[in-house]
């Protein structure tokens, strides 16, 4: 296991107290209410519940993306609201991979290019990203993509991508947005796969938030949300 990876045991993720109201036209919407949360850092969680219950909010306040309107969210002892927003994009960048469900591409950038993105905009050398981008698609088996563009691959082709650009930095934390929302079912077992693959022999933290039920018993917790509010915390494993 990577040296620097937290030891599997501990809390990786604490949240506190975490709210988040915003306005939809003229009326303040509640997102999150009062959620208390802590994660480990070989956790399997998915999260589930219906549309507008807050799941992708979660995901983007522990991304670092979007500000709570109250709270704190600690990542391995750093509180990341804390930090500015430049650093908190550090922070993201190195710490975390997220997967959307359609994957936002640079056009003028070949699939490898993309993939090795990451490393280039945290000041390694081009080589050195466009190494490492080439050994995790080949972790992924997508190596015939790398001089395509992205824009022109499949959709499973495309999620697998998508993976290999989140974890080329070797995160500890992988969120992931529906990623299976717009995919086959063939193409959704194997980004699934390899997600498991991810938690269970890499000892990354896994997060996906996703309406899929056959994918629920993928996790080692399971987490259902409503009404900006987390009403069932289940451990699986």
């Amino acid at each position: 296991m990577d040296k620097n990876h937290p030891i599997h045991h501990q809390t990786i993720i604490r949240i506190e107290k975490l709210h988040k109201k915003f306005f939809t036209g003229k009326h303040l919407f509640t997102a999150l209410r009062d959620i208390d949360l802590e994660i480990k850092a070989t956790d399997f969680v998915v999260i589930y519940g219906p549309s507008g219950c807050g799941k992708t909010t979660l995901l983007n306040i522990i991304a670092g993306i979007d500000q709570p309107t109250a709270g704190e969210v600690e990542i391995r002892d750093t509180e990341i609201f804390e930090l500015s927003d430049d650093q908190r994009g550090i922070f993201r960048s190195k710490k975390m991979g997220y997967i959307h469900q359609f994957p936002l591409w640079i056009r003028s950038l070949n699939t490898i290019e993309n993939i090795a993105f990451p490393l280039l905009i945290e000041g390694e050398a081009e080589d050195y990203a466009l190494s490492c981008a080439q050994n995790t698609m080949e972790e992924l088996k997508i190596t015939d993509l790398a001089k395509l563009k992205p824009t022109s691959l499949s959709g499973g082709e495309q999620q697998r991508a998508s993976l290999a650009r989140a974890i080329v930095t070797n995160p500890w934390i992988i969120l992931a947005d529906e990623p299976t929302g717009n995919l086959d079912s063939h193409a959704s077992d194997t980004l699934m796969k390899y997600l498991k693959q991810l938690n269970k022999r890499h000892k990354r933290t896994i997060i996906l938030v996703t309406h899929n039920q056959s994918y629920w018993p993928l996790g080692t917790r399971r987490i259902e949300m409503k009404d900006g509010l987390i009403v069932k915390d289940t451990s699986t494993g």
